[in-house]
């Protein structure tokens, strides 16, 4: 159910992503879990950050996360591999945070993007979620 999977906070929205049947498989919802999206939305947007619906802010735009659901599971991914993975306009970054975190660190992620003010926002925007992530996990 497109644009149904709104939440208050990251958890409520991956239970709705869930729910509608945006999200089928446990490691992809692990990874939604795991990466929340209020570490990645644009600038000014950070009170919308878990409304299913795109997020833009100049250069720096978000996609709804019932389409990077619906993507990330047609992807097939396995868990833990020696995978390579390109995201060609990689954006905001959140999309290769949670195919990093499903593929595991034996695989490689390459992000490509064109916009200096982009490419600035995902390594900031990587950043502050490591840093809450490794606040999280000790």
């Amino acid at each position: 159910m497109a644009w149904r999977s709104s939440g208050t906070n990251n958890t409520e929205m991956v239970d709705k992503l869930k729910r509608f049947g945006v999200i089928t498989s446990e490691h992809v919802e692990e990874a939604f879990r795991r990466v929340d999206r209020k570490f990645f939305v644009p600038a000014g947007n950070e009170t919308l950050a878990h409304s299913d619906q795109p997020l833009k802010e100049g250069n720096v735009h978000i996609s709804a996360p019932h389409i990077y659901g619906s993507a990330i599971e047609a992807l097939d991914l396995v868990p833990n591999s020696c995978t390579s993975f390109l995201n060609i306009g990689s954006g905001t970054g959140y999309v290769s945070a949670i195919v990093a975190d499903i593929l595991g660190p034996n695989s490689l992620n390459y992000g490509v993007d064109l916009h200096d003010d982009v490419i600035g926002h995902c390594k900031a925007s990587l950043a502050k979620w490591r840093g809450a992530s490794v606040n999280e996990n000790g």
